[in-house]
């Protein structure tokens, strides 16, 4: 314990007397991922790894888009921009002709400044032989090749059960390599990557080849890709932006059509090839995939009784369940794309799958071949946007439709109704709900509002579900509701506060008295911040949040709180550091509270606290040279009060659980 105690002062002597040297700041408007994270989304309930919403982030950085060819929905990819600002863009440049270089987006009138510096990282400006910066045209050299090799190491310094007893055969390390090459219209990339305690360095191994631009040819790619369409109701990537701080944005889905594989998730994403031709307002898209994913399989019958998604292959049953069943997918899919008043597109796909699926309830997936079909619509009138989607399984009717009214500049009002049937399958899509994802059994109304005021910036919204048949956790029907305020305030330049409140009603079922009986469980948090910017190279961060756990029924009302210091600091121009220190106190994991952590470029996740401890840990990030990066973070929780940390194969034998995480980013 003496001994904890002097790390932790030697910590916070580190972060308040550490010698440091400013110096300007080389771009003052580089977009900050994990700022806008914080912004736009509340941190799940549970602990999870959200990297793959980091990688869209990330690739819209990467590959920014062409002010002078961007159709309104293009506009709407860049987060936090509705259909009215992506309207503003393209009137502008109907006006003028064209954007002569990206600094002409604080031209746009009808934009706020604050929406302009979010807009700013995520556009380009390119000519037809090459880039104009400052009114100059840049030739593009003939050999425009671009390489990335980004390669990480992350360990737990701390043994857990299974390297003990030997059920996990490999190393301790988490190892990720990833290579990316694009040389103008043509694109190509690998991933391998291996988790603690697997044996084979690329157990999970991901490829892709794309052309892009190409005569009619709009985009063909081969490999490894992820589909997306309408608003997700059948067909979209594994990962989506829910319900979150901001009340307007994560409602509506930014269709990305198609899109290479890039993310280490091990089982959602198809294999094959998939193209997209264009004819003017028109594109025609065609895909087919053979992939092998997880199951666990009945051996008397073998039928699927679940696809595990966790991608961990180290015990002996894990490795039975690797790749043990197959899905051949193949469909066709009409675009209209517009830049006035109306989108819309038709969708067909079939799924087969080697073995079928052995259904649970009267209602869960059966069988082995599905069919779908779904249409949506994407409709502007002045300063209404209607979009939504309709989709057939074969069964039954799925469907969701919104209407979002900019009723001024500074207010914006969304409402969402979706009817999910009990009996409709969903294999691929990914809508929006109160379940992460989940496309069945939901009934939801959603409403939204923003308002931009004289003291702050005000996301509000309340959100009323039913689950009208019984789910995984309770055999009846239940229903609930939610309801968010996030006030975000810059009362002077430097400073910015945050005041949130969420309550979430949900009817549950607990056993009373030996029987099963609903119950109404309620989750209240309270979250409170101050940031302070020094200077563009300096700045700190506080934040308090209180955490309520409920339940009159059974006489359960608990408490937890969390409170974190952050400093980030730009040393010697190409050297950064962000750390976090956290006090936390929870009466059990009911009353849990999250936060999402600064880390290694691509990692995005979420630590659980529960109990009673202290978290703290540094991210450092060094750019020798425009060509490589070096990057490492070192994060520890300590439990005075336990003996153990974890569970199963996971449990560690002491109080201390701590991990160093190391990455190198080449650019050429």
């Amino acid at each position: 314990m003496k001994l904890f105690q002097v790390k932790i002062l030697l910590y916070i002597f580190t972060l308040l007397f550490i010698p440091i040297n400013l110096y300007s700041q080389t771009d003052s408007l580089k977009v900050d991922i994990q700022e806008l994270i914080d912004e736009l989304f509340n941190e799940p309930s549970t602990e999870s790894d959200n990297s793959n919403l980091y990688e869209v982030l990330e690739d819209l950085i990467s590959n920014p888009i062409d002010l002078n060819k961007a159709t309104i929905i293009d506009i709407q990819q860049v987060p936090t921009i509705d259909y009215l600002t992506a309207k503003a863009i393209i009137d502008y440049r109907n006006s003028v002709g064209k954007y002569v270089n990206k600094d002409d987006i604080f031209l746009v009138k009808k934009l706020s400044n604050e929406q302009k510096k979010k807009i700013f990282p995520f556009v380009t400006v390119v000519g037809e032989k090459g880039q104009i910066i400052n009114n100059k045209l840049i030739e593009i050299p003939s050999f425009n090749i671009k390489l990335n090799l980004r390669s990480r190491i992350i360990n737990d310094l701390q043994t857990r059960k299974g390297f003990v007893d030997s059920s996990f055969p490999g190393s301790k390390s988490k190892i990720y390599n990833r290579f990316l090459a694009s040389y103008r219209n043509y694109s190509a990339g690998i991933l391998t990557e291996k988790d603690a305690g697997e044996n084979s360095l690329n157990d999970l191994n991901t490829f892709f080849i794309q052309i892009k631009d190409l005569e009619y040819l709009s985009n063909l790619t081969v490999g490894d890709f992820t589909l997306e369409f309408g608003q997700g109701l059948v067909l979209w990537s594994p990962y989506g932006f829910a319900k979150g701080a901001d009340a307007i944005y994560p409602v509506k889905k930014k269709n990305r059509n198609i899109k290479p594989f890039k993310s280490a998730d091990e089982n959602n994403f198809f294999r094959g090839a998939a193209a997209t031709v264009n004819f003017n307002s028109l594109n025609l898209s065609a895909f087919f995939s053979s992939n092998k994913f997880d199951a666990n399989i009945d051996l008397a019958t073998s039928e699927i009784l679940s696809t595990p998604i966790d991608g961990l292959h180290r015990t002996t049953s894990e490795l039975n369940k690797r790749k043990s069943a197959n899905e051949t997918f193949k469909g066709i899919r009409f675009d209209y794309i517009s830049d006035k008043e109306f989108n819309a597109g038709l969708l067909y796909y079939n799924s087969n799958f080697s073995n079928s699926f052995m259904p649970s309830s009267i209602y869960d997936i059966s069988g082995n071949n599905f069919n779908y079909y779904s249409f949506y619509y994407d409709i502007f009138i002045d300063k209404v946007n209607i979009f939504g989607e309709n989709s057939y399984d074969g069964t039954s009717v799925a469907s969701i439709a919104n209407v979002q009214y900019s009723i001024s500049r500074n207010f914006i009002w969304i409402t969402s109704i979706r009817n999910y049937p009990r009996n409709f399958t969903n294999i691929h899509g990914f809508s929006f709900g109160e379940r992460s994802g989940a496309v069945n059994n939901e009934l939801g109304i959603y409403n939204g509002i923003r308002w931009n005021s004289p003291i702050g910036v005000f996301d509000i919204y309340y959100d009323q579900f039913k689950f009208p048949f019984s789910t995984f956790s309770n055999p009846v029907s239940t229903q609930g509701d939610e309801f968010l305020i996030n006030v975000r305030s810059k009362p002077s330049k430097k400073i910015e506060t945050v005041f949130r409140y969420k309550v979430e009603n949900k009817e549950i079922s607990k056993d009373i008295n030996g029987a099963l009986q609903l119950v109404n469980q309620k989750r209240q948090n309270l979250r409170g911040e101050f940031i302070y910017t020094a200077s563009t190279l300096l700045r700190f961060r506080t934040r308090i949040e209180l955490s309520n756990y409920k339940i009159n029924e059974l006489v359960v009302n608990e408490f937890g709180y969390l409170v974190f210091q952050d400093i980030k600091i730009i040393l010697l121009n190409n050297l950064s550091l962000s750390s976090r220190f956290i006090l936390f106190n929870t009466d059990s994991f009911n009353s849990a509270v999250y936060e999402y952590e600064y880390d290694l470029q691509g990692i995005l996740s979420n630590a659980g606290l529960s109990g009673k401890g202290i978290r703290w840990y540094i991210v450092g990030n060094y750019r020798l040279s425009d060509l490589l990066n070096i990057s490492f973070k070192y994060a520890e929780t300590y439990k005075p009060d336990e003996k153990q940390i974890s569970s199963g194969e996971a449990l560690i034998y002491n109080n201390l659980d701590n991990r160093l995480s190391l990455q190198i980013d080449l650019i050429f």
